[in-house]
């Protein structure tokens, strides 16, 4: 569609629309269920600074004034939505860019997504209103995005309300349903810093949010669900960027099929490209690539909480000898190395498990810790202290209380000897007693299977190795990049 850029925009070019101080909903209106309506309510819910409403059918709205067009407002405000029919945006983007507004959103569907060619020239033409400009756009054929680190969701659509904190993950994702799916993980504890969608990408596109997120001090790692870009490269640029300052990267890539490939275009015009070619990139640029939807926030979650992989091995520690089986698996499956303890650490090991158990990695702790709940510290305690050791895994069997204080176990062992520790519930009962702990804890990865807890892993050892072989020249140079 629109000519090609060859840099990202960066962090501060976009910071007004994605985290403005003043908003201005164009097409505000009292109507229930009505766009203006919607995004006036969510906005209110969360957002403190000015908000401003434009339609020349009211005189107010509610306890709010509204305004008849943009030249009467009483400052220039940061991010503008339009929330009105197709028919009219163009003149009021137009409108937008004459008042240098810096950020604008826009709802209205039916552009380049219909395969009209009248339709794909209305969008260049708004791409056209603004390049060159300072006015950045999302859109069009975007419900919005939420920006939970600056306390505001600017959507007619339900986005969760959701927390920040330690191992925040931020979305980024063309699709603004999927976002959403993806932030409601909030909801059984996983801390989520944004949902970015972006719509048709007329002009903001998924390589230009990757990069605002790469220098987001709030977002330790980035999630990205990619349909299509027509400019592979910009794409690589700001994957390479978050490589370069250390923020992972973990992509789920739409359009596989050939009907995929036609559904993405229907959905955002987008060019979805050939999957090999994308897999090359994201491996060269020191991305992730996960094939499967459903495993990404898990992914996520881990990278978000990592330290730095040291190439060491992982112990494996479990109440049940069939759960120790089921991990040693897929540690094999994924070449995840099972070394021992030292000396010293074996001898912890043997003295709190009992003869009936397993004190060799991976160590069956057996049902006993029930009884005695010191034994399983004193063995979480021992592999933790011990340099064979990067990472300790926990497969959980039953979600119950008693099982529970395991997790802050965990938690407290491996934040003491900066480490990772991954719990992989096993338990179909999702949500159950220890769930959101596990989801919340700043050093506990939640996994809902062994082997994607073991890919992790062996992903998390691959690409600490691609980082510390990029050149250091390389890496200065990206970070310096804004």
């Amino acid at each position: 569609m629109q000519p090609l850029r060859d840099t990202v925009y960066t962090h501060a070019e976009m910071q007004a629309l994605l985290a403005p101080r003043s908003v201005v909903i164009i097409g505000a209106s009292a109507r229930p269920g009505s766009f203006g309506e919607r995004t006036l309510k969510h906005l209110r819910a969360s957002f403190t600074g000015p908000v401003y409403l434009v339609n020349p059918q009211y005189a107010a709205i509610g306890d709010d004034k509204c305004h008849p067009d943009l030249q009467s407002l009483p400052e220039v405000p940061d991010c503008a939505v339009i929330a009105v029919p197709r028919e009219k945006v163009h003149a009021l983007v137009a409108q937008c860019v004459a008042q240098g507004i810096p950020g604008v959103l826009i709802f209205a569907s039916g552009y380049a997504e219909t395969d009209l060619e009248e339709r794909q020239a209305e969008q260049q033409a708004l791409a056209d209103l603004v390049r060159g400009t300072r006015t950045r756009l999302v859109g069009p054929n975007c419900i919005g995005f939420a920006n939970y680190a600056a306390g505001m969701r600017l959507s007619f659509a339900e986005f969760p309300a959701c927390e920040t904190g330690a191992g925040a993950i931020g979305i980024v994702s063309q699709s603004g349903a999927l976002a959403m799916a993806l932030a409601q993980s909030s909801h059984q504890g996983t801390a989520v810093s944004h949902a970015l969608a972006c719509g048709n990408m007329s002009d903001v596109d998924v390589a230009d949010l990757i990069s605002y997120l790469v220098h987001e001090p709030s977002c330790q790692a980035i999630v990205c669900l990619m349909e299509g870009h027509e400019h592979p490269a910009r794409v690589e640029q700001a994957a390479r960027r978050a490589m370069a300052a250390n923020k992972p990267l973990i992509v789920h890539k739409l359009g596989k099929s050939p009907k995929g490939v036609y559904a993405a275009w229907r959905h955002t015009a987008s060019t979805a490209g050939t999957h090999d070619s994308w897999k090359a990139l994201f491996a060269r640029s020191g991305a992730v690539l996960v094939e499967h939807f459903e495993s990404i926030m898990e992914v996520a979650g881990f990278f978000a909480k990592a330290p730095r992989a040291r190439g060491r091995g992982t112990a494996i520690l479990s109440t049940s000898g069939g759960a120790c089986i089921l991990a040693a698996d897929s540690a094999a499956a994924h070449g995840v190395d099972l070394p021992q303890a030292n000396a010293a650490n074996a001898k912890v090991l043997a003295d709190a498990i009992p003869d009936f158990g397993y004190a060799l990695n991976p160590y069956d702790t057996t049902a006993q810790v029930i009884s005695d709940p010191a034994s399983f510290t004193a063995c979480a305690s021992a592999l933790m202290s011990d340099p064979a050791f990067d990472a300790l895994v926990m497969p959980q069997i039953q979600a119950y209380d008693a099982a529970t204080p395991r997790i802050a176990t965990l938690n407290a062992q491996a934040g003491l000897h900066g480490k990772i520790a991954c719990n992989i519930w096993l338990t179909q009962w999702m949500g159950g007693p220890g769930y959101a702990q596990a989801a919340a804890s700043p050093h506990v990865a939640l996994f809902r299977s062994p082997d994607t807890c073991f890919w992790t892993l062996a992903q998390w050892q691959e690409r600490q190795q691609a980082m510390d072989a990029q050149p250091e020249p390389e890496r200065l140079a990206l970070e310096s990049q804004p």
